[in-house]
């Protein structure tokens, strides 16, 4: 793996990890519909910019946009319902079940991708699903 893109990889990762307490911190007052309301419109003023800034032209296939498109709806859904878990629960155990995401697409790899796992990769599954249980317990 090149050097940048782990380096792209870690910032994510710490991006992540401060939106994840961040949007805690919101919702102690904020219902979770508005705090994700204000959350994309933020959203929308860093990526438009940088859209902006780059100067490139959108080409891609139309179906290729149309899952770009189903990508935010559910990226949409899927925050609307973490925020509403975070108002709900506690940070560290709604942000580590929420942390699981990675094995839907792997199981959907699998399943219709004809992606392979190794059996390091499934222990590896395995063992961060038992992590989050017992952060969870």
């Amino acid at each position: 793996m090149a050097a940048g893109s782990v380096l792209l990889a870690v910032a994510a990762l710490v991006l992540y990890g401060a939106w994840a307490v961040a949007s805690g911190v919101a919702t102690r007052s904020l219902s979770a519909l508005n705090a994700v309301f204000v959350s994309y419109v933020a959203s929308l003023v860093v990526v438009g910019g940088v859209v902006v800034a780059a100067r490139r032209p959108m080409t891609g296939s139309r179906v290729d946009v149309a899952f770009a498109a189903v990508s935010g709806v559910c990226l949409a859904a899927a925050t609307v319902s973490f925020y509403a878990a975070l108002a709900r629960g506690n940070l560290a155990v709604v942000s580590a079940i929420v942390a699981l995401y990675f094995v839907v697409p792997a199981v959907v790899g699998v399943l219709y991708f004809d992606a392979q796992l190794s059996a390091a990769n499934v222990a590896g599954l395995a063992l961060a699903v038992v992590a989050v249980v017992l952060v969870a317990a």
